[in-house]
């Protein structure tokens, strides 16, 4: 059972105590990613990121990193389009000095101009790796397109002008106006008692200022685009958008799994099967669904020889057809909900999985499901509202393609 404080600058803790075990996770999340950014700092809440682990008033970025594997814990963060996590497990006689390099790093922040300069260099190799991955770029140039004009369609990591762009004085700017506890929230699962965890963080996080902050979200207009980049590769890295539904939508979420699982988003779904496995066309193929506020899509994404393209992107388009004219059978509804109950709860047997699992729910949702609630929510989904979600999502009037690989540019399907 999940328990929540609210600390009296607005900073919310909610914990799940796991006494069984010997570890525990701790997040610090904020509200905050490359959706509220403009293209002039496009990549900052990335970049902050990066500059929170370069050393504090108090420790210097070795410390930081050696203080954490010298108790053999882990320490990391991550940026994505909505919020900024950073997060520690260790065993959980050692989750102090977790909680004070945390705190540390989110209140006591050196951000010093040479640090900056250099980091920039890092993450400028860091934006080269991803354009050297093929289907990490055909994702990145398709998102661009499908929601060009919107801060949900710019490249978490930035762009080589925008990262040129940041300087000391644009990221002190953005922390001000994003890093407070009001805009935050706190995860922790393992074991732990929470009334005293409460104090712990409290002790450490009080000094935080409360700010009024103001983001509003609105719908991303989809945009229907085909576009082609040339790469010298082996393979045509192809990738497919639809327009989906928001993560708010919570009954059509839990369906959009079922029909996501059963469409490309398992070994078992019917674009693996037709397409590598009768077919054998592809190594790689795949769907997946990247659901936001007030909007979505879903995603699908193979890679292939170049002769194969034509023939693969119209199967695909056939899949698409015929799950929209003949929907899911009963017997795929009732096996998927066991495969997504099952993946669920095997995906929760680490404290880090649950304690991403509880902060991103409360921090995007403000509000918590239980293993129990999510389960049912699974089991209660009726045919009904799989066919309403597939007639609203399976629709070619909404359609992004992107096609990377060794002469596409003439490429049309």
């Amino acid at each position: 059972m999940y328990k929540t404080h609210v600390l009296d600058n607005g900073l919310t803790i909610i914990g799940e105590e796991i006494p069984y075990l010997k570890s525990i996770a701790l997040g610090v999340w904020i509200n905050a990613g490359s959706r509220i950014e403009n293209e002039k700092v496009s990549g900052i809440s990335h970049f902050i990121e990066h500059m929170l682990f370069k050393g504090t008033k108090n420790r210097t970025s070795k410390q930081i990193a050696n203080e954490i594997d010298n108790l053999g814990g882990q320490i990391n963060a991550f940026t994505s389009k909505e919020c900024t996590c950073y997060y520690v497990k260790l065993l959980d006689s050692h989750i102090d000095i977790g909680i004070d390099i945390l705190s540390d790093m989110i209140l006591n922040p050196l951000f010093d101009k040479t640090d900056i300069d250099k980091e920039r260099l890092v993450i400028l190799e860091e934006l080269k790796m991803y354009e050297d991955s093929p289907e990490d770029l055909a994702y990145d140039l398709l998102t661009e397109n499908i929601y060009a004009g919107d801060g949900l369609g710019m490249n978490i990591i930035g762009t080589t002008k925008s990262l040129y762009d940041i300087n000391q004085e644009e990221i002190l700017k953005y922390f001000k106006n994003y890093y407070i506890p009001n805009n935050s929230v706190i995860s922790i699962s393992g074991n732990f008692n929470f009334e005293e965890m409460v104090k712990k963080i409290e002790e450490k996080f009080k000094v935080w200022k409360r700010k009024k902050v103001e983001i509003e979200f609105k719908k991303a207009e989809f945009k229907n685009c085909f576009i082609t980049k040339n790469k010298d590769i082996e393979q045509i890295n192809l990738a497919i958008s639809l327009e989906a539904i928001p993560v708010e939508n919570s009954e059509e979420v839990y369906a959009l799994a079922i029909v996501n699982t059963v469409f490309g988003g398992s070994i078992s779904s019917r674009l693996f099967q037709k397409i590598r496995e009768e077919e054998s066309l592809v190594y790689s193929i795949y769907s997946s669904q990247s659901l936001y506020r007030k909007c979505g899509e879903l995603g699908i994404f193979a890679s292939m020889s170049n002769e194969n393209l034509e023939e693969v992107y119209n199967l695909v388009l056939e899949e698409i057809k015929n799950l929209r004219e003949n929907y899911l059978t009963d017997k795929e509804i009732k096996e998927t909900k066991e495969q997504l109950k099952g993946s669920y709860i095997l995906g929760l047997e680490s404290t880090s999985s649950r304690m991403m699992s509880i902060g991103k729910a409360m921090l995007l949702n403000k509000k918590v499901k239980t293993t129990d609630d999510i389960l049912n929510c699974i089991d209660n989904v009726d045919k009904k509202t799989i066919e309403s979600v597939i007639d609203k999502i399976f629709n070619l009037d909404k359609l992004g393609v992107c096609i990377v690989g060794r002469d596409v540019e003439e490429i049309k399907l």
